[in-house]
């Protein structure tokens, strides 16, 4: 229920707390201690404790225990009101909108919309539609009421009029309150494994997924934080769980198979929290973030949708979600990541399982997180927040995923509707064609923007910086292909696009692959399907028209999509579901065999050669032709010759399309005169693929 308290009204958190911490034992302390500590302030006890005549302890074991018991809860109790002060008095957390400076276009930014929360009166300041003043609040019935008062005020009307209440309905009654149940402990991994689960965290994933801050988190675990605060527990063993699929340790498995990894831990976190009458804390949004991470991988994908709406609402619940002026501070700083990251995964998830998002850019004006490494939060005076002059941070990659985040937001806008339009409409088609080529200048100035430590380059020995490059142009390729991905039955400019995008994107896959196993979510996962599904059209459609195109090398990177997501799926059980199902249902469309399942490795390449032979050479993971990642590799293939906006022609049929030839022959197959193709039944293999891609994006 909504309760509303103004502001300087009595707290009684403290006795509510007291209320609901009592611990039931077997024998209780004589009558007369327990009926003294039920009736005097715990407050009176301890200045009884602090007096100038000393206090003498009682000799019974259990009266003194509970006495430890009852100052212990009451300690507990001011720290987490303390947090509560301090979180509402830090920044909680701005990130800023997608940039126009970083590439994309002015329609693909925020306009930075004004909090008229912050123009309250002192009137309306005292209307608190909450009763913690650290929740975030920017009611519609707040700004109709500032109107009012503004209005009043222009004629030289009194508004300063006292505000009344009646405590009935104003504040939160005890019977409302839900009393969270008495849960066992929880059970950690074995101190030597907890610690290498922590440190495989924090090097394998949080370069990826910038959660938390190292130096605090590690504070807090050799403080034995976790098993006192029970969320801070919850979460150290969520991270255990994430950090058991890069782990060989066989304690991590709960029934001997790697797929197993960590669930035995996970089974002790609760993602939810069992009341909301009281504002989130991070370590609980972290904690939600963690268990999305987790669940989006398994067998259960769906059940992360609800939870990173249920996310989201908490980061909206302390506003999280707005730009805030504040100086930085370390819980600040960790509300902006816990945002992005769970941003990152709401767009993931409606991409991947074809699901509306939780929220749009048009519901945040927050800013990015600093662009400065752990290491250098806590420097004392000006010098904290600040990275080192010339020395490259980290976290720029991050920066730079959420900026291509931002145009992916846009071309899902761009390319997906609920409700397609029943005639055509010329002026949608028109305002499509601009989109995209809005977008296609975005991604190429973000990718003139990348610093020079992000720049693809497969030699590069810094293996943190490998790999978030190889993330990175691994995204900018997925972000290609779902661009012109409706084009691909129409167009051929947008499968050249898509083609060129799928080879690009496989080779640095491989690369990536080869210098370390890392899981690094269904991202990654849709990019390799997507690419692997591209180059399956291409063949297809060269092989009923009986285009020239070198099917040995087409075929031998489909075959090494196949490859990387075997290797994947011995940790990530969504595999099955998703992506090497859909690859593999149009595997079978286009070669006419069943590959039901995925084979061995060692027989892989034979299933490819039964479509076609000579692609040995293509199928060795170790080796990366050294023409396939040069500058002309992430060339915009369309930018000099051909018109963008043609990709996106959805007028005529193909059947009907004159294609211009060129000299180059590799070409041929794309660029031959006139083609007929009234039975390549092109049109019915598309509808085949259509199918297989709209059972990965269920309704």
């Amino acid at each position: 229920m909504l309760a509303i308290t103004v502001e300087g009204a009595k707290c009684d958190a403290t006795a509510r707390l007291e209320e609901e911490r009592h611990v039931p034992t077997k024998r209780g302390p004589p009558a007369g201690r327990s009926a003294q500590l039920k009736s005097d302030n715990i407050k009176a006890l301890t200045e009884s404790i602090l007096s100038s005549v000393p206090y003498k302890l009682p000799e019974d074991k259990t009266e003194l225990q509970q006495i430890l018991r009852e100052l212990a809860s009451y300690i507990r109790t001011l720290e987490k009101q303390l947090a509560m002060v301090q979180m509402s008095n830090s920044d909680l957390g701005s990130p800023e909108p997608i940039p126009v400076h970083a590439g994309e276009p002015s329609t693909l930014g925020f306009q930075d919309d004004h909090d008229d929360t912050d123009e309250l009166s002192e009137t309306l300041k005292k209307l608190q539609f909450s009763q913690s003043p650290e929740r975030y609040s920017a009611s519609n019935r707040l700004m109709l009421i500032k109107s009012g008062i503004a209005a009043n005020q222009g004629n030289g009307m009194d508004t300063n009029h006292d505000v009344f209440k009646r405590p009935v309905f104003w504040t939160i009654q005890p019977w409302q309150f839900i009393k969270e149940p008495q849960l066992p402990p929880l059970i950690f991994p074995p101190q030597d494994l907890l610690d290498r689960l922590m440190d495989l965290w924090f090097v394998k994933s949080q370069p990826y997924f910038p959660l938390f801050h190292r130096p605090t988190f590690e504070r807090s675990v050799i403080s034995g934080l976790h098993y006192h605060d029970r969320h801070f527990g919850e979460t150290l063993l969520a991270m255990c769980v994430l950090s058991a699929r890069h782990s060989d340790d066989p304690r991590t498995f709960t029934h001997g198979s790697p797929l197993s990894a960590g669930f035995m831990w996970m089974q002790q976190v609760n993602p939810a929290p069992i009341t909301f009458s009281e504002a989130p804390s991070l370590m609980q949004v972290q904690k939600l973030i963690l268990y999305v991470m987790f669940m989006q991988t398994t067998s259960m994908p769906y059940s992360s949708l609800g939870l990173t709406g249920l996310g989201i609402r908490l980061l909206q619940d302390v506003g999280a979600h707005r730009k805030k002026s504040a100086p930085p501070t370390v819980a600040g700083e960790l509300w902006k990541r816990a945002f992005w990251i769970l941003n990152y995964i709401d767009l993931s998830l409606s991409i991947n399982l074809g699901r509306p998002r939780a929220m749009t850019s048009d519901d945040y004006d927050a800013e990015f997180p600093i662009e400065c490494d752990d290491e250098y939060w806590e420097q004392s005076g000006e010098l904290a927040f600040k990275q080192p002059l010339g020395k490259f941070c980290q976290l720029s990659y991050w920066i730079h995923m959420l900026k291509l985040v931002g145009i992916l937001e846009t071309v899902q806008r761009a390319t997906s509707t609920v409700r397609p339009r029943r005639k055509p409409d010329p002026d949608a088609l028109f305002l499509r064609q601009q989109a995209v080529i809005e977008i296609d200048k975005a991604l190429g100035s973000w990718l003139e923007n990348i610093p020079a430590q992000l720049k693809w380059d497969p030699q590069r020995q810094d293996t943190v910086s490998f790999h978030q490059s190889a993330m990175l142009y691994i995204m900018y390729f997925f972000l290609r292909m779902e661009t012109y991905r409706n084009g691909l039955a129409t167009s051929p400019t947008s499968l050249e696009v898509c083609v060129n995008a799928a080879h690009s994107c496989i080779h640095i896959v491989e690369a990536h692959c080869k210098r370390d196993y890392l899981s690094l979510g269904p991202q990654l996962l849709a990019a390799i399907a997507n690419s692997g599904i591209v180059l399956l059209i291409n063949i297809w459609k060269a092989k009923r028209l009986d285009l020239d195109i070198d099917i040995d090398l087409e075929m031998g990177d489909v075959v090494k999509c196949m490859l990387q997501l075997e290797r994947f799926e011995q940790r990530d059980t969504l595999l099955n579901v998703i992506f090497i199902s859909g690859l593999t249902g149009v595997y079978n469309l286009v070669t006419g065999k069943q590959r039901s399942e995925p084979e061995p490795r060692h027989s892989a390449s034979a299933s490819a050669m039964q479509f076609d032979h000579g692609i040995e050479e293509q199928l060795e993971l170790n080796s990366i032709p050294p023409t396939s990642l040069t500058s002309n590799s992430f060339h915009d293939p369309v930018s000099e010759n051909m018109s963008i906006a043609a990709s996106l022609y959805v007028g005529p049929a193909l059947e009907s399309i004159e294609i211009n030839s060129t000299t180059t022959q590799q070409q041929d197959w794309r660029s031959s005169d006139t083609i007929d193709i009234s039975q390549a039944n092109w049109a019915e293999y598309m509808e085949s693929v259509d199918e297989v891609l709209r059972s990965l994006k269920p309704s």
